[in-house]
């Protein structure tokens, strides 16, 4: 599957961009959380125009819509298939808004990909709840400021580890307080037979877009391993 990350500084360049990575071959765009100030700035029906165009799935990002955080999923009909909203709020997000309560996994040309935005990706028991279900790649857009860059990128690679699956990350890019720097990591096995989480994409801190692919069939026989050792257990207090 070819996914393309863009980070955009404004409308303009985000459909230029969008449409510059569906031209070559992007099967699904991901854009990042809040790179417009609201949700009225996103350009839904160009995206969805676009989509329809290129026969592509294109999540547009995640906004606050006035009551939570939510990233429309556009088929590649242009039609919008549904929301995903954040389940874990951050800091003055949870004064404004409401939580979501439940992850959001969809299907699209037999790979399935579950979505997790931004500080859910902080919270283990997301990504495993839809790693159980069948998640083959999680989508992750996200707003982290430079100063948080480097243990955000720790929690991406560890959420790759412990569940064995893909991860394709857009994080907002406008300077100087947000660098920018998507990254999309799969779980490869080496030689000796530990598995490291690999980087198969990554931006720069710049206006820019990138195609990533991956074949979750690749680590396939990981996921499955992985997935034999979940065991479910209780706590007992002595």
């Amino acid at each position: 599957m070819k996914i393309g990350v863009v980070q955009p500084l404004e409308v303009k360049s985000a459909i230029l961009l969008a449409e510059k990575a569906l031209k070559e071959g992007a099967e699904l765009v991901l854009l990042p959380e809040k790179w417009t100030r609201n949700i009225d700035d996103v350009p839904l029906l160009e995206f969805q125009k676009l989509a329809k165009r290129y026969t592509a799935y294109i999540l547009p990002g995640a906004f606050e819509d006035g009551v939570s955080v939510i990233t429309p999923i556009i088929d590649d009909s242009g039609n919008l298939k549904g929301i995903a909203k954040k389940i874990h709020l951050f800091n003055e997000e949870r004064v404004r808004l409401i939580p979501g309560n439940e992850a959001v996994l969809f299907t699209y040309r037999g790979i399935r990909f579950g979505i997790s935005i931004c500080y859910d990706i902080d919270f283990p028991e997301v990504v495993r709840e839809l790693f159980s279900k069948g998640a083959e790649i999680i989508l992750v857009p996200s707003k982290i400021r430079s100063n948080g860059l480097d243990i955000w990128n720790e929690f991406l690679r560890i959420r790759v580890l412990e569940n064995r699956i893909g991860i394709v990350n857009a994080n907002v890019y406008n300077p100087p307080d947000f660098p920018g720097r998507s990254v999309a990591i799969v779980p490869e096995q080496r030689q000796d037979g530990i598995v490291i989480p690999k980087v198969v994409g990554e931006l720069g801190s710049e206006e820019s877009y990138m195609i990533v692919d991956i074949d979750p069939l690749k680590y396939m026989y990981l996921r499955g391993d992985r997935l034999k050792e979940y065991v479910k257990f209780t706590v007992k207090e002595l």
